[in-house]
């Protein structure tokens, strides 16, 4: 049995004029975060952005590392254990390939590099057997994250809409898999 803590809403758009560059507005914050595509992933779109920018595969990579980073700390700090940035550093690694012709985030691997009083050592190796089973992030994307969209379509009166040209570098690509669809 599942209790609803918090509805996350966060507006997309497109950056007008700027390919593949998107800006996500989450709901009861100012700052805009800004996504785009650089190194493999542009060359996978075949791209050479103007300003590469970090890509969403990468932001799912910091919300990763970021959850970890956390639930680490807090196990530290709950025995008494510094996670001050010198004593706690975490690098977070994303491994996009290309698995039958998509861009996939295959493994995310996380390195963590601690300065630890002596005599603590088991007590840390304790705390990191079982953090990661306390991240959020790491445990939905583990169990499955169930993605839904719906549409709302408006037509606009004869010479009212400004069409844009097709990319013909971005086909129309659809899957079905862990996801429910639909129009209104």
């Amino acid at each position: 049995m599942s209790r609803l803590l918090h509805l996350s809403k966060v507006k997309v758009e497109k950056e007008p004029g700027n390919n593949k560059i998107k800006r996500a507005r989450f709901e009861g914050f100012p700052d805009v975060v800004r996504m785009g595509v650089h190194g493999g992933v542009a060359e996978f779109f075949k791209l050479q952005p103007d300003q590469p920018l970090p890509s969403t595969l990468d932001y799912i990579v910091a919300a990763i590392g970021g959850c970890m980073t956390g639930t680490v700390a807090g196990a530290l700090e709950a025995r008494g254990i510094s996670a001050a940035p010198d004593k706690l550093q975490v690098e977070a690694e994303g491994k996009i390939e290309e698995v039958e012709g998509k861009m996939i985030l295959t493994q995310v691997s996380l390195r963590y590099r601690l300065k630890i009083p002596q005599g603590k050592r088991v007590s840390v190796e304790k705390a990191l057997e079982h953090h990661d089973s306390f991240c959020a992030v790491s445990e939905s994307i583990r169990r499955g994250i169930v993605v839904e969209w719906k549409g709302e379509i408006e037509e606009e009166p004869a010479g009212a809409y400004q069409a844009t040209t097709p990319d013909p570098e971005f086909p129309v690509r659809s899957s079905k898999k862990n996801r429910v669809c639909g129009f209104q």
